[in-house]
């Protein structure tokens, strides 16, 4: 077998096809391991939306919780009444309420809304108990009434007005009161209704008024 000269021009070119073939595994390794365009932006984007879908579910987990927790008080007749069905849990007076001086005497005129938690009116069955005190002039109480409505009653009141919907309870006061215009008298409510585990209850003050001015002839 023939020896290869260290100057022959076959080594060099042998040595040039290694150097070359070196040479180009090198950039394939590179181009394989190394960061490709845009490689490392996608990667950190990809990073962020995985630690927001952790801390969603996270959010998720907590709230799930709390749910648990508040449905842990009712009983499953209790959720399948209430669940899609509007229930009241507040009685706001409404205008018109007043202690007015009639033909007969005094008498109690009440306007009352039911509403949910969004202010919405809701109607209520009833029976209902009313009260009204009033205080002379040594701030002493005077019991002007009581009053039970009954659940007839109570439904026959709904009425529909320029203020919008409101129960009307007119009733006459029995006895002679030295009311004046002017003074306030304290009023509680209490509402039955089967959907609110308790009567729905409300205290606050309406106005004495003095008689309407009579009527002018058309």
């Amino acid at each position: 077998m023939a020896m290869i000269e260290s100057g022959s021009p076959v080594r060099a070119l042998l040595v040039l096809v290694l150097l070359g073939t070196a040479v180009q595994s090198g950039i394939g390794c590179s181009v394989q391991l190394g960061p490709s365009g845009g490689s490392v932006s996608q990667a950190t984007e990809i990073q962020v939306l995985k630690d927001e879908v952790t801390r969603l579910e996270g959010q998720n987990a907590r709230l799930e919780g709390d749910l648990q927790a508040a449905q842990a008080d009712f009983s499953p007749e209790d959720l399948d009444r209430r669940a899609g069905i509007p229930a009241a849990n507040q009685v706001i007076v409404a205008s018109g309420s007043t202690v007015r001086r009639a033909d007969s005497g005094w008498e109690l005129r009440l306007r009352l809304r039911t509403e949910d938690g969004f202010g919405r009116f809701v109607q209520t069955t009833g029976p209902v108990m009313v009260s009204a005190i009033a205080f002379d002039a040594a701030r002493l109480p005077m019991s002007l009434g009581d009053w039970k409505i009954d659940a007839s009653t109570w439904r026959s009141s709904l009425r529909e007005g320029f203020t919008g919907t409101a129960y009307a309870l007119d009733r006459p006061i029995s006895g002679d009161f030295d009311l004046k215009p002017g003074m306030e008298v304290l009023i509680r409510v209490e509402i039955m209704d089967p959907r609110a585990e308790e009567p729905l209850a409300s205290e606050f003050s309406i106005p004495v008024t003095g008689p309407l001015p009579p009527r002018t002839p058309a």
